[in-house]
């Protein structure tokens, strides 16, 4: 094989390596809101309703200071308990990957956050999800700078905010090419 031979072929491998995934979205809960109190009990239901929650689909809570995530039981979503937790995200932000379909239950247990409405609950599905809404490239660049804090999920079958493999994974993968194009 000649060097340019070789060449093509690591670089269409570091290229394969470097894909992310488009079918995983990451959900930003609340939207520009994030997670806090509410203005109303059924806020973060009304933002659940038109998405859909996917496995491998990733989703946000961002908060920081005064709240945290618990992922509890049912009947501990419905009345506010603690009699079934899962798991307690105390300082956030916190990034959950979903990795099998099934309910979800999540609430903040500050204070009486979950009785003003700070908790949510999903349904993972085994297909692809979908933010619910199709953001054109000027309406979610718009709304990422008016709350640069809290960004919009990503539309269906765009590129998700963030992958598996990022900046310093491409750097490895461009010198390994580098190296062996030398050798070669």
């Amino acid at each position: 094989m000649t060097k340019v031979q070789i060449s093509l072929v690591l670089l269409a491998a570091a290229c394969c390596l470097m894909v992310a995934p488009t079918s995983a979205i990451y959900h930003i809960v609340g939207g520009s809101l994030g997670w806090s109190v509410p203005p109303n009990r059924t806020f973060f239901e009304e933002w659940a309703k038109p998405r859909v929650f996917g496995v491998e689909d990733h989703l946000l809570f961002p908060f920081t200071g005064l709240h945290n995530v618990m992922e509890v039981s049912r009947e501990d979503y419905y009345n506010c308990t603690l009699e079934n937790v899962v798991k307690l995200y105390p300082f956030g932000p916190v990034i959950l990957n979903f990795t099998q379909p099934g309910e979800h239950y999540y609430y903040s247990t500050v204070g009486t956050q979950c009785e003003y409405g700070q908790k949510l609950h999903i349904t993972v599905v085994p297909g692809e999800g979908s933010s619910g809404r199709i953001f054109s490239t000027t309406e979610a660049l718009g709304e990422i700078s008016a709350s640069p804090s809290h960004a919009p999920a990503p539309a269906p079958n765009s590129a998700p905010l963030a992958g598996p493999i990022g900046g310093l994974e491409m750097v490895i993968g461009c010198l390994v090419s580098f190296v062996a194009w030398q050798f070669v």
